[in-house]
C-alpha cells in the first residue's frame, strides 16, 4: 500500500468524515477507505467471494511505502561510488529515510485532510500513528530485502532470510491493523 493509500485509510477513520463516527470495518470497508475497491468477481471460494480474498491480499501485502523506497533506492544509487565498499553511505541513507518515513506519512495525511477542508492533525490524538508505525516497520523490512542493503554486513543476513522478513512483516502488519487502528479525532 502506498503512503497515499495509508493516508486515505487514516482519513476514513477520522470521526468528522462521512459517515460520521464510524471506522471502516471488514475487508470491503478497508478497501473502500484505501481507495482500492475490491474486484467485482462474484465467484465463491470457501464461503468468501474472490473479491473479498483479493481485498484481503491487498491488505496483507499492501504495507509497502513505495514512495519512500523509490527515493531511498534512487539516493542510494546516486551516492554509490564505484570500486568502493563504503558502508557509511548505505547506513546514512537508511537512517535518513527511516526518520523521514513517519514524517512523510503525516505530511501526506495532513495534505489529504487540508484538501478535504478538515483541520490539520496537529494534536497527537489526530495523527495516523498506526500508519506511521506500519510504514516505518515495512520500510525497514523492505530495505533488508533490497540489493546492496547495509544489513548484508551482518553474519546472520541472507537473501533467503530477507524474503521471509518481507513476507512475515507484511502479513503481520496486515493482521494487526484492525487491532491498532483507532478513530482519529479532528483537532
Amino acid at each position: 500500500m502506498s503512503i497515499v493509500a495509508m493516508a486515505n485509510c487514516a482519513v476514513a477513520r477520522r470521526l468528522d468524515m462521512v459517515p460520521l463516527n464510524t471506522v471502516p470495518k471488514g475487508l470491503k470497508g478497508i478497501a473502500r477507505a484505501a481507495a482500492t475497491p475490491p474486484a467485482t468477481q462474484e465467484g465463491e471460494v470457501s464461503g468468501q467471494s474472490s473479491a473479498e480474498i483479493d481485498t484481503a491480499l491487498h491488505v496483507l501485502f499492501g504495507y509497502i511505502p513505495t514512495e519512500i523506497l523509490t527515493l531511498y533506492v534512487a539516493v542510494l544509487a546516486a551516492l554509490q561510488v564505484p570500486n568502493t565498499t563504503s558502508k557509511t553511505t548505505g547506513w546514512s541513507a537508511f537512517w535518513v529515510f527511516l526518520v523521514a518515513t513517519p514524517v512523510v506519512v503525516w505530511l501526506v495525511y495532513a495534505a489529504k485532510c487540508k484538501s478535504l477542508g478538515k483541520p490539520l492533525p496537529i494534536g497527537l490524538g489526530a495523527w495516523p500513528v498506526w500508519e506511521m508505525f506500519a510504514a516505518t516497520v515495512a520500510y525497514c523490512a523492505w530495505v533488508v530485502a533490497l540489493p546492496n542493503t547495509p544489513f548484508a554486513m551482518f553474519s546472520w543476513y541472507s537473501s533467503g532470510l530477507s524474503g521471509i522478513v518481507v513476507l512475515v512483516t507484511s502479513t503481520v502488519l496486515g493482521l494487526l491493523a484492525p487491532f491498532f487502528q483507532r478513530p482519529l479525532k479532528a483537532t
